[in-house]
């Protein structure tokens, strides 16, 4: 199925009622970050970009992200954000902003991730060794068009919804979940909403939360 054009999107991004998420239990999710979602097409087909953290680096290190980060003195908002830490982290230099999604706040840290989505061209991505150790791609239309979708349930009866997760390939590879993943969720929303076909169901059978090492576990 053909997945909407960068033009539809951005008009569905705009009728997107954001979501105004509270903290998550324990956390004050105070400190914003911007990132950017970095959609790639290629004729009628859609990826999306995102990067494994090193080990070393002192926050969120060895997890799956898109790029972003904290906003810098010079950034004019969080989007100048997002597109400044896209161009240092993956060498992006042109990027089209197709609009926001609803700031998500981490499960493991103080954190709250603001989104924006953008089109970027076909330029060869040239990642920053010391903030990138792999790139990921992801076919939007596989994860829309599949017959579920893996998710962690929460560890307690605080009531929310099952959290998504993405696998990044084999079982040696590293998985997205928390935060990410659910930015990546709420677009495939709307991807969802354009295309008039409902978001494949959340199958909780796989994936659960370690809680004493703060990240997923296969069950």
């Amino acid at each position: 199925m053909t997945l909407p054009d960068p033009d539809t999107l951005a008009e569905a991004l705009a009728a997107h009622p954001l979501r105004d998420i509270p903290p998550l239990p324990g956390r004050r999710n105070h400190l914003r970050a911007g990132i950017m979602l970095p959609l790639r097409w290629h004729g009628d087909e859609a990826e999306i970009i995102a990067t494994l953290r090193p080990g070393h680096l002192r926050e969120h290190a060895g997890e799956v992200v898109f790029p972003g980060g904290k906003p810098e003195p010079t950034d004019t908002d969080l989007t100048a954000t997002a597109l400044r830490e896209a161009r240092e982290e993956l060498g992006i230099q042109q990027a089209r902003v197709l609009g926001s999604l609803s700031a998500i706040p981490l499960f493991t840290s103080d954190y709250r991730l603001v989104p924006t989505v953008a089109q970027i061209d076909h330029s060869p991505l040239v990642p920053e060794a010391g903030e990138v150790s792999r790139v990921f791609t992801l076919d939007l239309a596989e994860l829309l068009f599949a017959d579920r979708m893996l998710a962690i349930a929460w560890p307690d009866a605080s009531g929310f919804p099952p959290s998504p997760v993405f696998e990044m390939g084999g079982d040696e590879d590293p998985l997205m979940y928390g935060g990410t993943a659910i930015c990546l969720w709420e677009l495939l929303e709307v991807l969802a909403r354009v295309l008039d076909r409902p978001l494949p169901p959340l199958d909780t059978s796989r994936w659960t939360w370690d809680m004493a090492a703060m990240g997923p576990a296969r069950l």
